[in-house]
């Protein structure tokens, strides 16, 4: 089985990483080699979120892994940031099996042509594959049950159906997969998503991996056993980068869908030169990093606020700039979701900012999309600590001098988590500007466009700022 796993583009990234057609050059190369039958496997999100799919709701990358002949997919949480008839139009088109035991539709159904299991006969074996989904706050049309005992039956089911070897396709965060793969015996592997910086553990001869995302890494994963004997689980990861062979089939439809941004948003412009790469990284930026705080600095300014948050979800260029030119494409590549990252301006309290800043570094912020880019505000933290009492001593603007507990601030944020409670957020103080935001949607800025304002007054040297905003005081 060939892994990869949360994949937004079917190109090249500007690194010269990744790229679908090398994966599936990589996949026909290993069935020559083998002269077997490679099962390629997504394990989840892959609808959104990219610049193509602002427009075309993920048509490009059901095109591109149509082409790749990809065997099956579980759906992962972007699967669901657009409509549900864009969802379903998705999976109409998809020449390859959807799974998910756990999420469907609303109304308890499986959503069209999406399976909780699938069966296949691989090298003379009857090989069972589940598939599950992480819980989120999703859309209405979406209901998801607990994944664990979905996991459990499913896993009955399979082997019922006679299967001799189980596999589960999971896009899952690590820990919750680590819990499933150390209750659940009877899976022989688990290969992942969600994370998206590759990981692998093993647990009594059994195997847990995840790629790193926007296939800079594959995963092969071989199932092998003498007679009766446990299966021996093995993997190999390969870099996928500049000299690998491209599947022709693949290239051509990569190929039909570049150069698309112009026809949409007009002609490209540079706005300043970069002296050095600006690594923009998604993995990366889940902590405090240059890029986050030139983008925080960006909203902070452009509003003129005390102190701008914004949720390193948000940020999904996943990619680093290279030196030389800084164009309005690259910035528009970063703000994908783009009603979710206006920015609302409002009053907030110190007392209420620490708190927000506590949800930033708590268990389910430290190092994932809850974590915050900021800027006007500093702090220190210690991670040994119980989550929400993490921040350890006063909240420093940038000048040192201390914000008192009951200091009034004009804070300037995204509104995914200010106006939808997103990432785990709640922010009762927005709900005015909030609503004013839902009568006239346009009526706020968008956070590209304050990046590009900032980026112009530059004067045509872009230098991202230095970290130091937030210290973490448990790694010194």
């Amino acid at each position: 089985m060939l892994l990869v796993n949360d994949v937004y583009v079917t190109d090249t990234l500007r690194d010269g990483r990744g790229g679908l057609a090398r994966v599936a050059g990589l996949r026909d190369s290993i069935e020559r080699a083998n002269d077997d039958k490679v099962l390629f496997v997504l394990a989840g999100d892959v609808l959104s979120p990219s610049v193509l799919g602002k427009w075309y709701g993920g048509a490009q990358m059901v095109d591109g892994f149509n082409a790749a002949r990809l065997d099956l997919a579980t759906l992962g949480n972007h699967e669901f940031d657009g409509s549900r008839t864009n969802l379903v139009t998705r999976l109409r088109e998809s020449r390859f099996t959807w799974l998910s035991a756990n999420c469907g539709e609303a109304s308890g159904a499986s959503f069209p042509g999406v399976r909780g299991w699938d069966t296949l006969r691989l090298g003379g074996v009857k090989v069972g594959i589940l598939g599950t989904t992480v819980v989120r706050d999703y859309a209405p049309y979406v209901s998801c049950r607990n994944p664990d005992s979905a996991t459990t039956a499913t896993v009955d089911t399979l082997l019922g159906q006679g299967s001799e070897l189980v596999v589960a396709l999971t896009h899952r965060f690590m820990r919750d997969d680590v819990i499933t793969l150390e209750r659940e015996p009877r899976i022989s592997a688990i290969l992942g998503g969600h994370d998206h910086d590759g990981r692998r553990i093993e647990r009594g001869g059994r195997l847990l991996v995840k790629a790193v995302s926007n296939s800079r890494t594959a995963i092969l994963v071989t199932f092998a056993r003498d007679g009766a004997s446990p299966w021996r689980v093995t993997d190999r990861r390969f870099d996928i980068g500049p000299g690998m062979r491209d599947d022709p089939a693949t290239m051509a439809v990569v190929q039909r869908w570049r150069d698309t941004l112009t026809q949409r948003i007009g002609p490209d412009r540079v706005l300043g030169i970069a002296p050095e790469p600006i690594n923009a990284i998604d993995s990366i930026s889940k902590r405090e990093s240059p890029f986050g705080n030139m983008i925080a600095d960006a909203m902070r300014i452009g509003t003129n606020a005390d102190v701008a948050l914004i949720n390193s979800g948000a940020l999904r260029f996943d990619d680093i700039m290279p030196a030389g030119p800084i164009t309005r494409h690259m910035i528009e590549g970063i703000f994908l979701f783009a009603d979710e990252t206006r920015v609302v301006t409002f009053p907030v309290s110190g007392a209420r900012l620490r708190e927000l800043l506590e949800v930033s570094v708590g268990v389910d912020g430290l190092g994932n999309g809850p974590y915050l880019q900021l800027s006007g505000v500093r702090f220190h933290f210690d991670a040994t600590r119980p989550s929400g009492a993490r921040v350890v001593g006063d909240l420093l603007r940038d000048d040192g001098r201390p914000i008192g507990a009951r200091e009034a601030l004009q804070l300037s944020i995204v509104t995914y988590p200010a106006c939808r409670r997103g990432d785990g957020y709640r922010i009762p103080e927005a709900a005015d500007v909030c609503r004013a935001l839902e009568a006239a949607p346009s009526s706020r800025p968008r956070t590209a466009d304050l990046m590009l304002q900032h980026l112009e007054r530059m004067n045509g040297r872009i230098v991202p700022p230095p970290i130091g905003r937030v210290t973490r005081l448990d790694r010194r």
